[in-house]
Formats: structure tokens, sequence, C-alpha cells
């Protein structure tokens, strides 16, 4: 059990965002290796955030419609599990707020605003994509004040207002503390949920490269625009 005032962690958690999922490699010959290029980069970003299957990007990885709604199911449980233990400090998520996460972040992740340019390719043979983002806002609405308060208006209505007393707390009271939280700190977002907008656009290049018979996306690149899809600024990150 992790019995501490949650607002003593929140200063603490520093957990990287990961990758919604793991890029993969371009191997079929459809069209011009630029346009391909562009679409890969397009269809990886449509799929990993909107859980939009392009025909072309189907094809080109060879992604039954099952498989690519697994994907996009498995990232979406990736940044779930990011909130809860990074951002939230959840200790313990019961099903029903994994489930209302799991939606919240569909919905969340529906505000992407992202382009992709033209593919370039660069004297080394390899080709560089740029990708325009404009981060989704919701996360800026909410600190991890509002947070803290919460926490602490859930204890102070038991009357615990020391660190003694919630290490007091048996495991069973701990729990059920905790899921009132999480209820209460899911509420908060989804009643801010329809002001959700962009922020100031930021640029990123997506590097492929020539692998002989493949090519090979850098998944680097791909993290660093998924670090930028959600300002988590107010949470330190």
């Amino acid at each position: 059990m992790k019995k501490r005032m949650k607002w003593v962690a929140m200063a603490g958690a520093a957990v990287l965002a990961l990758s919604l999922t793991a890029c993969g490699s371009i191997s079929l010959n459809l069209g011009s290796e630029k346009s391909r290029m562009e679409g890969y980069v397009q269809g990886y970003l449509d799929l990993t955030y909107l859980g939009k299957l392009n025909k072309d990007y189907q094809t080109e990885m060879e992604l039954s419609e099952e498989e690519a709604q697994q994907q996009y199911e498995e990232g979406i449980q990736v940044e779930v599990e990011f909130f809860e233990s990074g951002i939230g400090l959840i200790d313990y998520p019961t099903e029903e707020i994994t489930q209302r996460l799991t939606e919240l972040y569909k919905e969340i992740y529906s505000h992407s605003d992202y382009t992709v340019g033209a593919a370039t390719k660069l004297d080394s043979g390899n080709y560089a994509v740029e990708v325009t983002v404009r981060p989704i806002d919701l996360m800026t609405k909410v600190t991890s004040d509002d947070f803290e308060k919460i926490f602490e208006q859930i204890l102070a209505d038991r009357g615990i207002t020391t660190q003694e007393q919630l290490e007091a707390l048996s495991e069973e009271e701990y729990q059920e503390i905790d899921a009132v939280y999480a209820e209460k700190i899911v509420d908060l977002l989804e009643k801010e949920l329809p002001n959700t907008g962009n922020g100031e656009a930021e640029t990123f290049t997506v590097q492929i490269e020539d692998d002989g018979n493949i090519w090979t996306p850098s998944q680097d690149d791909f993290n660093s625009i998924d670090l930028a899809m959600i300002d988590y600024s107010n949470f330190g990150y």
C-alpha cells in the first residue's frame, strides 16, 4: 500500500510518456518513394491518435483491421496508465476508472491537430518528413494543485489532516479514499473536456532511414511528437 500525501509524490513524479505504438518498417512497393514516406507518417499518426486506418497504410504495413484496432487500443492504454501513475497518481485504479479514462483519452485524442508536410530526400539517401503539431490543451486547464486540493478535501471530510493519520489508515480505508479521489479528478477532466483546444504549433522532423531493402522510420522522432501531442506542462512534462 502506498500511503502518503498525494501532493508530496505529485511534485516528485517523473515518468516519461511512452510512444503509443511502435513504428514498423516500410517494405512494399506502393507508389513513389516520396509519396510512400509521406503516406507512412500520415497513416501512422492517424492510426495512433485517431484510430483511423488509411487503406494505403494498411496495405503498406500488411495490417488487418483487427490488428490495427489492437494497436490503437494498446496505445490508448499506455497513455491511460501514464495518467494513472504519472499525472493523477492513482494508487489503486479500478476497472471502472480505467475504462472511464480509456474513453476520455479517445475523446482527448480526437482533438489531435497535426499536419504532415512533404517528404525531402537527404544527401544520405534517407528521407525527412516534417510534421507540425498543435498540442492538445486539456491538461493545461487543470493543475497538480487542483488535484492536491481534491485529495485534501477528501481527507478533511474524513477528519484526516496529518501524514500520521494517513499512515494509520487500513488498506481498505485507503483504497476507498483513492477510489473517491480518482472519480473526482476524472469528473474534473470530463467537465473541462468541452473546452479542449490546441496550443501554438510546434514542428518536428521524422527521419526515415534506408536500411537497404527496408525503410525504417525513427521511433525517437515519433516519441518526440507523442510527447508534444498533449500539453502536460502543468504537471512538469
